[in-house]
């Protein structure tokens, strides 16, 4: 992981952000039943030049509690990510729990961005998140991040 040099954070919601996303809009598997990383268009380029600043990933992952993925298949799908990005990311959390759970870290609630903040020291007023759904723009109202952008905007995909 990279060395933490400020307190501004750039914090990125995975399945659809960062990597593609099957029909139900989770983490593809393979025939094997393994996480299939594939970056999304332009990820790798903007990410790049930032790589010395703090760059958190939070996810949603409630395939865990319903026995699809398991927590130690997604820490792994997300060390391979940070290797095929360089090891540019600072660190990240994922929320294993479905809406019934009604837990603090799922997003829109600002669980897992509180933690890593206060993990990492970040004014989450300097920092931005970027996701692509309406979820991740709570989640970021409600932690006091600064700014959102969604990954369209962010990445320049086409509407």
């Amino acid at each position: 992981m990279v060395a933490v040099t400020g307190n501004r954070g750039l914090f990125l919601d995975l399945v659809g952000t960062l990597v593609a996303m099957d029909e139900t809009r989770q983490l593809p598997l393979d025939e094997r039943g393994r996480i299939v990383i594939e970056l999304m268009p332009g990820v790798a380029d903007k990410l790049a030049p930032i790589r010395d600043h703090l760059i958190l990933v939070v996810s949603n992952q409630a395939g865990i509690k319903r026995g699809r993925l398991t927590a130690e298949a997604v820490e792994d799908a997300l060390r391979a990510l940070d290797e095929r990005l360089g090891g540019i990311l600072s660190g990240w959390q994922v929320c294993p729990h479905d809406d019934d759970d009604q837990c603090a870290c799922r997003k829109p609630r600002a669980g897992m961005i509180h933690e890593l903040a206060e993990m990492y020291g970040v004014d989450l007023a300097l920092s931005t998140m970027v996701g692509d759904q309406e979820v991740d723009a709570e989640a970021a109202q409600a932690a006091g991040i600064g700014h959102f952008i969604y990954a369209k905007d962010f990445f320049g995909w086409p509407s």
